[in-house]
């Protein structure tokens, strides 16, 4: 089923059920549907249909979800920025997914402004908001008089036809546009209401960003699909969210792991009372286990832990009765998905041991975007190799080690060592740079340099920060930058990284 008609289905059956708060206003499924409705004919005027690309560059609104389920509708492709990408990072992504529209909200004006300089004349703009000297046409006004009916549409769906292509960055720090499909959103909700029990009481709470895989496969898609409500929010004040949760009487909502440590030190936290949340879930970076137990000892609240990447949808889910018993783990493989783990010489690991997660499934991606060499190394015969490492004890449940390749994941943000050391390299001070993940109290892993300098002088860490202004995001910084005289290193010459986080953490 198309996910777009998954709107269309709850206004025909229950038009008058709540759909979305949004500060303070509210649209139950027939008002919703309607204004998706109505953006679908706004951007069929502009040429978008099946597999045209429409980038999207706002933050969380209720605007998004309405550009989301119409281009869902007209079978085009979603293509989410992240709007904290520094403009190289942007213009990678743009130049590669080649939309036929971009969508921003009025906060990126001046990115956009220098996109435009980089995208062909057959571009169409729409602003969200309102910017003084800008002369692209308004969403609300190229929407407000289009008819609420479902746009027409003559083509032929399947479960295959793309719907979302988001991109993460590769082991070589340039950014890999994952296809996902109409099929790959059914049956990542399926799994959801199958491993959790959603249905049409759920109420969500959408606090993590939207152009994360995370918050709509896992806050958004799958609550829609049963039936549940939505609520909007930004996560400004962790006070305010818990009043959130309280007055809302929220029974779900998916953060990030440092969103949830922000609550527990939220002057509301004391008197904050959880009796309607179901359960939370976590994604982005591990949840500290001694965290899960704060939530679960001192506000009877369970986490639906479990993993999943960009090119998978979740494919693991720990059942909420053994998120005790199991802290820490990330459950089992979930009903349509096949897991195993394989040792380095391609067996397939024995109970207790260390290997690759590999899986297969219908919630596996297409391959990425223009880059058949790279799915070709990450699919073999239908299988996904992850490149975590992990491991399954005696009673079946998998445990995450750690990974293959250089991934740092700072608050649900993804940094590659690559991307960031070709930025460090760029001073002309700077002879080598290795970067790494260095454990952080709050945000799971920080991004940590060190950094080998030319003869005749070192910059200040300071300096050395400033320069990479621009060039990389700021969440991709290096948090400690450490001179070294010379690298460790194998026979091979490459660098040994595990060296140098010894080297960190004895300091």
């Amino acid at each position: 089923m198309n996910v777009g008609n998954w709107v269309g289905k709850r206004a025909l059956l229950y038009p008058e059920r709540p759909f979305l708060k949004e500060d303070g206003q509210e649209w139950d499924n027939q008002q919703f549907d309607a204004r998706v409705n109505r953006t679908a004919h706004a951007l069929a005027e502009l040429g978008v249909g099946k597999e045209t690309r429409v980038a999207m560059l706002m933050a969380n609104s209720s605007a998004f979800l309405e550009i989301f389920f119409a281009c869902a509708k007209l079978g085009a492709v979603i293509v989410p920025l992240n709007t904290s990408l520094a403009l190289p990072e942007l213009a990678h992504i743009v130049e590669d997914c080649a939309p036929r529209l971009l969508v921003y909200s009025s906060d990126t004006l001046a990115k956009v402004a220098h996109l435009k300089t980089l995208l062909g004349a057959d571009v169409h703009y729409l602003i969200h908001g309102t910017a003084a000297s800008c002369d692209d046409s308004r969403l609300q006004d190229v929407t407000m008089d289009r008819p609420s009916t479902v746009p027409a549409s003559d083509e032929a769906w399947d479960l295959d036809t793309p719907l979302l292509i988001m991109y993460t960055s590769g082991t070589t720090g340039v950014p890999k546009g994952a296809v996902l499909s109409h099929g790959n959103f059914l049956f990542g909700a399926i799994h959801s209401l199958h491993s959790y029990h959603l249905d049409d009481t759920c109420k969500s709470l959408v606090v993590a960003p939207l152009f994360h895989i995370g918050a709509l496969a896992a806050s958004v898609t799958p609550v829609v699909y049963a039936g549940g409500a939505l609520v909007l929010k930004s996560f400004d004040n962790p006070s305010d969210i818990i009043t959130c949760i309280m007055q809302e009487k929220i029974s779900f909502m998916f953060a990030v792991p440092v969103m949830y440590e922000m609550m527990t030190k939220a002057a509301r936290w004391p008197s904050a009372d959880f009796n309607a949340v179901h359960f939370f879930m976590a994604g982005g970076a591990p949840m500290p286990v001694p965290l899960i137990r704060r939530y679960q000892q001192e506000k009877k609240v369970q986490f639906a832990q479990g993993y999943g990447m960009t090119e998978t949808l979740r494919i693991t889910a720990l059942d909420l009765a053994d998120a005790e018993r199991k802290a820490g783990s990330i459950g089992k493989e979930v009903f349509h998905t096949r897991l195993t783990i394989l040792t380095d010489d391609g067996r397939e690991a024995a109970p207790g041991a260390t290997g690759e997660l590999v899986v297969k499934g219908p919630t596996v991606f297409q391959g990425y975007w223009r880059k058949p060499e790279a799915t070709a190394a990450a699919m073999h015969g239908g299988w996904f190799h992850t490149g975590d490492l992990g491991r399954r004890d005696a009673d079946g449940f998998l445990y995450l080690v750690g990974r293959k390749n250089d991934l740092i994941i700072c608050a649900g943000e993804n940094i590659y060592a690559a991307e960031v050391e070709r930025a460090i390299e760029q001073h002309p001070q700077v002879a080598e740079a290795a970067v790494v993940g260095m454990p952080d109290a709050k945000r799971g892993e920080v991004a940590a340099a060190f950094v080998r300098f030319e003869d005749g002088g070192v910059p200040g860490e300071d300096e050395l920060l400033r320069f990479l202004d621009g060039k990389i995001a700021t969440f991709k910084r290096p948090r400690k930058i450490i001179s070294v005289e010379t690298f460790p290193r194998n026979k091979a010459g490459k660098i040994l990284k595990e060296e140098l986080k010894k080297t960190f953490e004895g300091r």
